[in-house]
């Protein structure tokens, strides 16, 4: 019987948000600590089993839409002897919080798909599959997404620069709490540019700034300088909040986390919902971070350390 299975993990964007689609330079960083496995095997019709569809893959509602047409260009590049599959998704990833989960959903049906028929798939090939994918989901995709679920380092990305893999060794670390509310990229973005337009001198001053907040955050975690990364989280966190993009909820638990020992907290994403990240200086600071943040109300949370990213990278 064959089978194949495919291995992903979320992202999320530790500064340059909003700012990245104007030019200025973004930092994401892979969340290997909340992962993506799909499993395919032989089955006698195509289905699909998920937390948020159990069915036949003809079936799939239009909110899997993405998902739907990456599993048809697969089954017609691939399935030269039409094979019937069952295919399962165990994903930790909650949906519309700014943490990738479509472009991990699509890296890891892609390499399901390609270990399931024994053949080798490259990164470029990846890519393109993914992009499909997230193109269908949500519109013009940067393609962002899709580079960070891929890779097990961060990624240091502009559209007028090659993109950027790096490491560092750091002491700190992450806690990435999820306000149960879901984001509105789309709607944030077309804010923002709607703000941009109308008053192109102050909100591009406010664009500007955050892109420098990504040049210092790039510096500070070279150097391992937590003190200084934390507070560019909170300088990032204000201008964000100057673009309208904060809510009661994140900003209830942003004060919570900073109050418990955080070193700087911020929006990460789209914003007015999602989730928020807040900076660690070891582990026993992230775990009073995250209990504070339980406590005010965050639906899911996650910890994980700066330093998984000395590891070798897996991308060529």
């Amino acid at each position: 019987m064959l089978k194949g299975i495919g291995k992903s993990h979320g992202k999320t964007i530790i500064m340059g948000e909003h700012a990245v689609v104007y030019g200025y330079p973004s930092i994401a960083f892979p969340l290997v600590s909340i992962p993506v496995i799909v499993r395919i095997k032989e089955h006698p019709e195509n289905t699909l089993s998920s937390k948020y569809f159990v069915g036949k893959i003809s079936e799939l509602p239009d909110s899997l839409s993405g998902v739907k047409y990456l599993i048809n260009l697969l089954d017609d590049r691939l399935n030269t002897e039409h094979v019937k599959y069952a295919i399962n998704i165990d994903s930790s990833l909650p949906i519309e919080r700014g943490l990738g989960s479509s472009a991990a959903i699509g890296t890891a049906i892609t390499r399901a798909f390609f270990d399931f028929f024994k053949i080798p798939l490259d990164n470029d090939t990846l890519l393109h599959y993914v992009n499909k994918s997230e193109t269908v989901t949500h519109g013009k995709a940067s393609g962002l997404d899709a580079l960070t679920v891929i890779s097990n380092s961060p990624v240091n990305y502009s559209k007028k620069e090659p993109v950027n893999y790096f490491n560092f060794e750091s002491d700190g670390f992450l806690v990435i709490a999820d306000s149960g509310v879901k984001g509105k990229t789309k709607e944030t973005v077309s804010d923002v540019k709607k703000m941009y337009d109308q008053d192109p001198h102050a909100t591009g001053d406010i664009l500007k700034q955050l892109g420098q907040c990504a040049k210092q955050t790039k510096l500070a975690l070279n150097g391992n300088h937590l003190k200084t990364l934390g507070k560019t989280f909170n300088q990032a966190n204000d201008l964000l909040s100057q673009l309208n993009l904060a809510i009661p909820k994140t900003d209830k638990m942003i004060e919570s986390a900073n109050s418990a020992g955080a070193l700087g907290s911020k929006i990460t994403g789209g914003g007015r919902g999602g989730c928020i990240i807040c900076l660690a200086r070891n582990l026993t600071n992230a775990e009073m971070i995250q209990r504070a943040l339980v406590k005010a109300g965050a639906e899911q949370t996650w910890l994980q350390p700066l330093s998984i990213y000395a590891e070798e990278s897996d991308v060529d």
